[in-house]
C-alpha cells in the first residue's frame, strides 16, 4: 500500500517539469560559478534609492491604502496610468479596465491558459521558445505544435500550414504563443509584416493570439516595433508586459492587456489563487512611472545592457571557432548558439560547470526535443570580466571536442 500523498496527485502534477532555468540556479549557488543561465537582471540597476525614497512617502501620506489588500485587477489608478503609458509607448489604444496587474507575467500567461484552453486544443508555439509560455498551456491540456523560428522570428507561411494540418485532422486550433521582441531564446524580432500576416491569420482561423512581450523595453537602437497588439482590430490579442527587466523583479508586477471580458475572466480567475497582486508595489510603482522615472529608467538600462552584449559578442567573436553560430540581437538579454551537429551542450554544460561557468542547455526550448546542439548564454547578469573569461573557457572546451570528433572521425 502506497504511503503518504503519491498515489493521489493529480495526473498534471505527475507530468509538470520543473523550470531547467530554476534547476541551474540551485546547481549554480556557489559564488565562483560565473552564470550567464538565467535571465535575471543585474542588480547594479535596481533603483534602489528612488524606490526607498517613494516608498518612505507613500507610507507617510496613505499606509492605510498601500498595506491595505487591493483590487483583484489592479489599484484603478495603476490601471489608468498603464493605460496611458501603453498608449504612449506603444501605440495600444485601451481604457483601465482592459488592463489587469498580475503577480509576474507568468501568472498572466497561467490565466490566459486557464480561461482559454481544454484539454486537446491546439497551441502553436515556437521552435524554440520559452518554456514558461508551454508550460502553462500544457498544463491545461493543450496539444502543443511547434512552428520553425528563422532569423526574423516566427515564419507565418509554416503557422498557417501547421494550422491548416491541425484543422484536416480534426483538431481544435484554439492559439498562438509568440514573444515576437528579442524573443527568448534566439532574440529574434519578428518584422512589422510578419507581425500583420500573423494577426490576418488569428483572424482568419479563429485564433486567439497570447502576446509575451518582457523585452520590449530593452531596445539598444533605435525604437521598438509597433506590437502585435496595435494591429489587433477583433480583441483577439492578450499582450503580456513585465517590470521584471525595466524596473525590478522581486516586487513580481506585471499586467496584461485584453478585451474587457477576456480580462475580466482572468481577474476572476485569479480570484481563487492570490486575491491582488502586492499592493504595496504598485503603489511605488505608480509613483515611479507618474514621476517620470520609468521612462528614465528604461534608458538607463537599454545602455548598461548594449554595453554588456557587446562585450559578449566580441568575446565569442575572439575565441568561439567559426565552426559556431549564434545570433546579434538587436535587445533584450539572449544569445543564442548553435553548435555542429555532431555536440551535444548537455554535455558540453557539465564540462563547463566542472570549470564554473554555466548556461542553459537548448533542449528544453524545444517541445520535440530538438536542439541538443543549442545553447542559450545571457549577457544581464554576469559582470564584464567575468563574462570574457567565461567565454574563453566555453571556446576552449568546443576547441577540445572538435579535434577530439576530429580524431575519432580519422
Amino acid at each position: 500500500m502506497a504511503t503518504g500523498l503519491s498515489s493521489l496527485y493529480a495526473r498534471r502534477a505527475k507530468e509538470v517539469q520543473a523550470s531547467s532555468i530554476r534547476e541551474i540556479c540551485k546547481l549554480i549557488s556557489n559564488s565562483k560559478i560565473c552564470s550567464m543561465a538565467g535571465g535575471w537582471p543585474d542588480p547594479k540597476t535596481f533603483p534602489a534609492e528612488e524606490i526607498r525614497e517613494i516608498a518612505t512617502r507613500v507610507l507617510t501620506d496613505y499606509p492605510e491604502m498601500a498595506l491595505q489588500y487591493g483590487a483583484s485587477e489592479g489599484i484603478p489608478a495603476l490601471c489608468e496610468e498603464l493605460a496611458r503609458w501603453t498608449a504612449s509607448r506603444d501605440g495600444i489604444s485601451c481604457t483601465p479596465d482592459q488592463v489587469f496587474v498580475t503577480s509576474g507575467s507568468a501568472q498572466g500567461m497561467e490565466l490566459v491558459a486557464k480561461v482559454l484552453i481544454e484539454p486537446g486544443d491546439v497551441a502553436f508555439v515556437g521552435l524554440p521558445t520559452y518554456f514558461g509560455g508551454t508550460g502553462a498551456c500544457r498544463t491545461f491540456g493543450a496539444e502543443l505544435v511547434g512552428v520553425p523560428l528563422d532569423d526574423d522570428g516566427m515564419n507565418p507561411e509554416a503557422l498557417e500550414a501547421r494550422i491548416d494540418g491541425a484543422r484536416s485532422a480534426g483538431k481544435k486550433p484554439k492559439l498562438i504563443y509568440i514573444i515576437p521582441d528579442f524573443q527568448n531564446p534566439t532574440g529574434a524580432t519578428l518584422p512589422v509584416e510578419r507581425r500583420k500576416r500573423i494577426v490576418d491569420l488569428a483572424n482568419e482561423y479563429d485564433l486567439a493570439i497570447v502576446e509575451d512581450n518582457p523585452y520590449r523595453n530593452l531596445c539598444f537602437t533605435g525604437k521598438p516595433l509597433p506590437p502585435l497588439k496595435a494591429f489587433d482590430t477583433e480583441g483577439r490579442i492578450v499582450c503580456l508586459r513585465s517590470f521584471s527587466k525595466i524596473f525590478c523583479p522581486g516586487f513580481r508586477l506585471a499586467f496584461a492587456i485584453g478585451e474587457k471580458d477576456m480580462i475580466r475572466r482572468m481577474v476572476i480567475s485569479r480570484q481563487f489563487e492570490d486575491c491582488c497582486s502586492n499592493v504595496f508595489a504598485q503603489y511605488i510603482l505608480l509613483e515611479f512611472i507618474k514621476e517620470g522615472l520609468l521612462d528614465d529608467q528604461i534608458e538607463k538600462n537599454c545602455r548598461y545592457y548594449k554595453k554588456k552584449r557587446d562585450v559578449l559578442l566580441e568575446s565569442l567573436d575572439r575565441h568561439f571557432p567559426k565552426s559556431v553560430k549564434w545570433n546579434r540581437p538587436a535587445g533584450g538579454f539572449f544569445v543564442f548558439v548553435h553548435l555542429p551537429d555532431t555536440m551535444d551542450s548537455e554535455e558540453l554544460l557539465r564540462h563547463a560547470v566542472d570549470r564554473n561557468v554555466a548556461f542553459v542547455a537548448g533542449t528544453p526550448f524545444y517541445i520535440d526535443n530538438r536542439g541538443r546542439n543549442t545553447f542559450r548564454l545571457s549577457y544581464a547578469q554576469a559582470d564584464e570580466e567575468a563574462m570574457k573569461e567565461a567565454v574563453a573557457v566555453l571556446g576552449r572546451l568546443i576547441e577540445e571536442r572538435t579535434q577530439q570528433e576530429s580524431g575519432e572521425r580519422r
